[in-house]
């Protein structure tokens, strides 16, 4: 079930946004504040009607990369909630049939996913992105889910910088809400499992995080080579 986050001050504007949608099987959740986004763990589309929706424009887009509609303000704010990552705007006196067909649209458009890689390697890092498998100098990782995809993500873009929002979206999806410190926590995880590894999460201030491969750690071959010796050998097959 596809889920609508409407952000409005008076509560009406919900029924007939589901009246004009047309669309079985959405569900339509009102809030009068911003922060009310919070409390969805997930949204296929954010709507914000206001006379002021710069402010709140910017707010979302730091919780989350879900589509989002804006319907208020003058068009030289449109224009600034535009830059700051909304999808669509219209102008407060815009029809509801209007506001619900540009909806209905922005709900067609495939989620923004990042591709996937297969294999990535990085130093002594193998990561299967198809069989969610992790290994590290020929030893595996037990990484829980949201661990193996900050990993996947940061490796997939070694030594470069990555925002906390870019994070959520390629890791957590674009449909995710949430805070973006919630990257740091799940960062913090990872790196005592990364410790001693020859990889690093460096920590870019006022950005969000990179991960540089420093020099193999010293005991790298004894660790690939128990990790070879404890597997066992394929039995022979007659042919």
């Amino acid at each position: 079930m596809k889920r609508i986050v409407l952000l409005a001050p008076f509560p009406h504007i919900q029924l007939e946004v589901r009246r004009e949608l047309g669309l079985p099987g959405v569900r339509v959740a009102w809030h009068r504040l911003w922060t009310g986004v919070l409390r969805e763990h997930a949204a296929d589309a954010v709507v914000i009607f206001g006379p002021d929706p710069m402010d709140v424009a910017a707010l979302i887009r730091r919780v989350t990369a879900s589509p989002l509609l804006v319907v208020g303000g003058s068009p030289a704010e449109g224009a600034s909630c535009l830059d700051l990552g909304a999808d669509a705007w219209l102008p407060a006196e815009a029809p509801m049939r209007l506001v619900t067909a540009q909806l209905r649209s922005l709900l067609r458009q495939e989620p923004r996913r990042a591709p996937d890689l297969g294999v990535i390697e990085a130093g002594g890092l193998r990561l299967d992105t198809q069989a969610r498998r992790a290994h590290l100098w020929g030893q595996e990782l037990g990484l829980a889910p949201r661990e193996f995809e900050l990993l996947r993500v940061l490796a997939a873009h070694l030594g470069q910088a990555l925002s906390r929002g870019q994070i959520l979206a390629a890791g957590w999806g674009p449909t995710f809400v949430g805070e973006p410190k919630t990257v740091d926590v799940h960062v913090a995880w990872l790196r005592q499992k990364l410790e001693g590894s020859g990889l690093r999460v460096t920590t870019i201030r006022g950005i969000g995080y990179r991960l540089d491969l420093l020099r193999a750690p010293a005991d790298a071959g004894d660790l690939a080579g128990s990790a070879a010796a404890s597997a066992s050998p394929e039995p022979s097959r007659a042919s």
